[in-house]
């Protein structure tokens, strides 16, 4: 996976078949993706961003975002639904979706690894123009008082 100061090295995690509480209690003990984000930011401020679908909002998953990540947004703070704040839902998802369209895999494994190759040959560019883009869009959420606003991106 190829690193920047503009993408930290994050691996694509693959549920198989596992729930949010059981992927969040897995991070908790492999711990990789926390090591990777204090090392890319460096003492720095950020703030995990965390889309409230129901399933990530189980006791466990809060535990390890309480432990890990303090200060995260509570629901209570992040609008519903809002998959048009999220860099990954409203870019880069369709973006490695577009990147293996129309090719067949045997196995989830083959589709897994199509997944992972897609994601490391993204422009750097083309992510820091897309995270960029986030607080053109909080603007537009609040203008829109929390209700569709990509009419006015």
């Amino acid at each position: 996976m190829k690193s920047s100061p503009h993408r930290p090295s994050i691996e694509l995690l693959f549920k198989r078949g596992l729930g949010s509480a059981e992927i969040a209690r897995r991070l908790q003990i492999s711990s990789s993706t926390v090591r990777i984000l204090r090392r890319h930011f460096a003492g720095g401020p950020f703030i995990l961003q965390q889309d409230w679908a129901p399933s990530h909002g189980s006791r466990s998953t809060l535990a390890v975002l309480e432990a890990h990540f303090p200060g995260f947004l509570d629901k209570n703070l992040w609008p519903a639904s809002s998959p048009d704040l999220n860099p990954m839902d409203f870019s880069v998802w369709g973006m490695l979706e577009g990147k293996i369209a129309g090719k067949v895999f045997a196995t989830v494994d083959d589709l897994n690894a199509a997944l992972e190759v897609a994601w490391a040959s993204i422009d750097d560019g083309y992510l820091r123009r897309t995270v960029n883009s986030v607080k053109k869009r909080l603007r537009a959420c609040v203008k829109a008082r929390g209700s569709n606003f990509e009419i006015l991106l």
